[in-house]
């Protein structure tokens, strides 16, 4: 018979899991090289095995594994498993751990932002499919979201990787002459490994062979629809346009995140927040839109009003292309701007929301010396907006810097066929030529004359003449 001490040792290689395989060199702790349990046991004390059943004589029992020495290995594979991807050091973010209510004075839209994108992360790790992009400036959660996806996805046994994307071009590099794992087994494990999250996309370097790199293993993961999870604090179209084209896909929930720095909840939003004025037009939306019945309405009038608010409720509903809502002031093109990008933020895009001469005054404020911003950053911001909605174009001050700055906007919106919205006092006809050229490019953008709708007031049959007249009246009474 063989002695005890044989047949403990091939018990203690049979329950060792293959993360951690015995070892063919001494130990000098019998605890290692045996897998015992835990000293302080009650019940094994510290063997790592019990005899349970049989009638008490020698040999009628079956040896077993105690629960403590059980558990020391369950927490010996999740840890090798939260090691393998890549969450050592983001094992706090999870969902519970994420704070809407803890972050400070938000904004109602803010607030509404925040619980948007953590339900959403909910959603995907619940049931990962498709794909997942969260852009915004740092500190505003995306990360912690990214983790806690993965976290949640680990702790299903589901298979991950969390992956920050420099480091992972890193891990790529390491492969090449490794005596372990190759350079193509890493690569190939990025590409198929069932749920991918690449965090902080665009913070590494730019090199050819990194977007190489990038490209290929994003690719193969779209082209197979394996669910992917990505964020990014770096503009769209700084990206690598290959990339960019694939994370534009319908399949991909993108979702900005809106709110500010939690580590410096005093810093705002971004430059939009400076610039933009959608938040004090929250209340005009489609749904309470007046059109004023048709009958106080001439017919040409009232086909004008019903088509432009038909145009920027499909607008709304799928921003493409351009559109233009020109007529005299008083007559609802504002509100149905604002109503359309009250309608996209509320699916969590960023527009921004301006009077083209607030505009220019913003970025002439950025050449004085105690501005906080640049003249680049505030460009740049405008420029890139994935939703634009220039209030008032025609009525800037129209120097040649002021028409320069705004052709320069406009023109790369419109070779980058970027969803914009310009509302017009007066006809397109009138506009400054350069910007007239890609008003009237049929093929790109929609123009809707208004100038046979009245201005909005309580009596039509009034002449507007007699207004001021009428509300002096009213206020005597």
């Amino acid at each position: 018979m063989d002695p005890i001490k044989s047949i403990t040792e091939r018990i203690a290689r049979d329950f060792i899991p293959p993360e951690r395989p015995v070892s063919s060199s001494p130990s000098p702790e019998p605890e290692n090289r045996f897998g015992l349990g835990d000293p302080d046991c009650p019940v094994c004390h510290g063997s790592g095995f019990v005899i349970r059943g049989g009638d008490g004589t020698p040999g009628s029992g079956k040896m077993t594994v105690c629960e403590c020495r059980a558990r020391k290995f369950e927490n010996l594979g999740k840890s090798a498993r939260t090691t393998g991807a890549n969450l050592s050091g983001y094992e706090q973010m999870t969902f519970d751990s994420f704070s809407v209510e803890g972050r400070g004075q938000l904004r109602v839209e803010q607030r509404t932002n925040l619980t948007y994108a953590r339900d959403c992360a909910k959603k995907f790790a619940e049931h990962p499919e498709d794909w997942l992009l969260y852009t915004g400036r740092f500190g505003t959660g995306k990360t912690h979201l990214a983790a806690a996806i993965a976290n949640y996805v680990l702790a299903q046994g589901g298979d991950v990787i969390f992956q920050p994307v420099p480091d992972l071009l890193d891990q790529l590099r390491m492969g090449y002459g490794n005596t372990g794992e190759s350079y193509e087994d890493r690569f190939d494990r990025f590409r198929t490994i069932p749920l991918l999250i690449l965090d902080d996309l665009g913070a590494q370097s730019p090199t050819p062979w990194a977007e190489e790199k990038l490209y290929q293993i994003i690719n193969y993961r779209y082209v197979n629809k394996l669910p992917t999870v990505v964020t990014s604090n770096v503009n769209m179209r700084d990206w690598d346009g290959r990339i960019a084209s694939r994370l534009r896909d319908p399949m991909v929930n993108h979702i900005t995140m809106q709110v500010p720095d939690y580590r410096d909840p005093l810093s705002g939003s971004g430059i939009d927040d400076d610039i933009s004025i959608l938040h004090l037009l929250y209340n005009r939306g489609f749904e309470n839109f007046d059109s004023r019945r048709s009958e106080h309405l001439s017919d040409r009038a009232a086909a004008q009003l019903a088509r432009a608010y038909t145009e920027a409720l499909d607008f709304a509903q799928n921003p493409s292309g351009w559109l233009v809502l020109a007529g005299p002031s008083g007559i609802g093109k504002t509100h149905l701007a604002a109503a359309i990008g009250n309608y996209r933020k509320q699916r969590m895009d960023n527009p921004i929301f301006v009077t083209a001469s607030d505009l220019l005054d913003h970025l002439r404020a950025t050449f004085s010396p105690n501005s906080t911003t640049t003249y680049d950053n505030v460009f740049d911001q405008v420029r890139g907006a994935p939703l634009l909605i220039l209030n008032y174009l025609d009525t800037m001050n129209a120097t040649p810097w002021a028409r320069e700055k705004m052709y320069q906007i406009l023109n790369y919106r419109y070779q980058a066929q970027m969803p914009t919205v310009i509302t017009l006092l007066k006809p397109v006809k009138e506009v400054d030529p350069n910007i007239r050229s890609r008003l009237v490019d049929a093929n790109f953008c929609t123009v809707v004359q208004m100038f046979d709708v009245p201005m909005y007031n309580t009596n039509p049959e009034i002449d507007l003449t007699d207004l001021k007249n009428v509300r002096g009246a009213r206020k005597t009474r």
